[in-house]
């Protein structure tokens, strides 16, 4: 190979040697043209297959993810994060442009049996995907809503909020609920889609390690070592104050393959929530983030 490219080189005398370099020149010139326009400008980026890719977000260190878990709360606020430009995608409702947006907004009280407040999003996307999802999540917290606003018996608190991001071809919305009825303890669930908008499909987990440039192992080795953490604060939280909801290390709950509740941020990073109060009644959660 490299005495074919000497060859080559050597070949080159005269205009034709500077013909190759003044064309070598233009071509690298044209290419960080187009990088840039493709970058800043090209306004069908997001949508376009061939630009398929993620910002992969910053290294953070501990404390920095530390913030980044203890501000997970502040992250639902009812509102689409991030470039919300795709001419490429069609609406399911023109009325809205916003590719997420709240399509339910149920305030109500009624002071001797329930307290309703509950934000529930919608995907403005004309697929059959996104129909499925409006659809589940319709099913998921505007009917447990109305269900809870026809009580009358005990006292019943519903709160829904959801966050939503968008980042380059991916969607991904958050929704948080917290159902607390009289005499049971608070049950708090997440549920999560990362929708492809040029493959209409939902994405596993593991699209999104590959997105990140990282690997199924270092994110499972990520998840063990913070659940290990998790599960020893709550042992030592609990002999202090009595007891807490107890995690099961063997559990293969946690295994990256098995993990199906997970969001990316428009920042680039990506947020893996075992809320426990999805399969009981319980607030008990773990934030993973790479």
């Amino acid at each position: 190979m490299m005495r074919s490219v000497r060859r080559f080189f050597d070949s080159l005398h005269g205009i034709k040697k500077y013909l190759f370099f003044v064309v070598l020149i233009l071509i690298c010139i044209v290419a960080l043209c187009l990088g840039i326009y493709a970058q800043f400008f090209y306004k069908y980026s997001d949508t376009d297959a061939f630009m398929i890719g993620i910002n992969i977000g910053s290294q953070k260190n501990a404390e920095e993810i530390d913030a980044l878990k203890s501000n997970f709360n502040s992250l639902f606020t009812n509102n689409l994060i991030g470039e919300n430009e795709n001419p490429g995608i069609e609406r399911a409702k023109t009325e809205n442009n916003n590719l997420v947006f709240t399509t339910y907004n149920l305030v109500n009280e009624d002071e001797n049996y329930y307290s309703v407040n509950a934000q529930i999003p919608f995907l403005n996307i004309e697929s059959e995907k996104a129909k499925e999802i409006n659809s589940e999540i319709k099913s998921e917290f505007y009917d447990i809503a109305n269900n809870v606003m026809r009580r009358t018996e005990g006292h019943t608190i519903y709160t829904v909020s959801y966050a939503s991001f968008i980042n380059k071809d991916i969607i991904s919305i958050a929704i948080k609920s917290s159902l607390k009825e009289e005499g049971k303890s608070e049950k708090l669930c997440v549920r999560t889609y990362n929708y492809s908008m040029s493959e209409e499909r939902l994405l596993p987990l593991k699209d999104l390690i590959k997105l990140k440039e990282t690997t199924v192992d270092k994110v499972q080795n990520t998840i063990n070592n913070d659940i290990k953490i998790a599960y020893n604060n709550a042992r030592i939280i609990a002999e202090e104050f009595g007891n807490l909801y107890e995690r099961d290390l063997s559990s293969d709950i946690y295994k990256v393959e098995n993990t199906s509740t997970f969001f990316l941020t428009q920042d680039g990073y990506v947020y893996i929530v075992y809320a426990y109060g999805n399969n009981d009644y319980t607030n008990e959660m773990d934030v993973i983030i790479f």
